[in-house]
């Protein structure tokens, strides 16, 4: 098992949910929520991703349980930082609530615990739909699409991501053909966006049920 290639990908996508903290970070501050339940978690990602993500590996190469290692400690890693700001706002309960949640947004499985959901503050509800929409393509096809991982040997990760038995690609490189999807999958959303802007939607409101739909 190529130990040190696993830590350095699950590092960059520590970094990759950092970034992705911003989004609902910056919709926290624009409605004066506070930004301490976003900005500690995105400080943790950084503290935790940055060293394993520098590990030099002496190969790139991975193989079938490469790919499921890297997968199943992936899940795990995203749905612990990413249940922090739930926690840390004390929008949920407890923390197990807010990993359930969590998870249950990454895995596009749309059950909750809350039996209101419209009752969470904005970034809060932003940022759980937010979880829905990174997981409706695959959060390990959305880290390859964004970043370069291991010359060729992604397919293993994404056989272990993906389900169903068979795994193709568009295009030679699985980088591309990741890209081409969230090409598509970004266009989809965009222009769902713009037909409930036009329903008469607010802004907010037509992100999240685009987000979730």
């Amino acid at each position: 098992m190529n130990r040190r290639m696993i830590c350095n990908i699950l590092g960059k996508i520590l970094l990759v949910e950092a970034a992705l903290l911003a989004l609902p970070l910056l919709v926290a501050m624009a409605y004066g929520e506070a930004a301490k339940p976003f900005l500690i978690p995105m400080a943790a990602l950084v503290l935790c991703g940055i060293p394993l993500s520098l590990i030099p590996a002496r190969s790139k190469a991975l193989y079938a349980r490469d790919g499921l290692a890297i997968v199943a400690m992936a899940w795990i890693l995203m749905s612990l930082f990413g249940a922090l700001p739930f926690y840390l706002s004390h929008s949920m309960p407890s923390f197990i609530d807010s990993f359930f949640e969590t998870v249950s947004g990454f895995t596009t499985t749309g059950a909750s615990i809350l039996k209101n959901v419209e009752l969470l503050s904005q970034g809060m509800l932003f940022w759980r739909s937010f979880t829905h929409w990174v997981g409706g393509m695959g959060v390990l096809v959305f880290v390859m699409a964004i970043l370069p991982t291991t010359d060729g040997h992604e397919m293993h990760i994404l056989r272990a991501e993906v389900p169903g038995p068979v795994v193709g690609k568009l295009v030679s490189r699985l980088g591309d053909t990741a890209k081409i999807l969230y090409g598509i999958y970004l266009l989809m959303t965009v222009v769902e966006i713009v037909l409930l802007l036009m329903g008469g939607m607010s802004a907010f409101d037509a992100c999240i049920n685009a987000f979730g739909t």
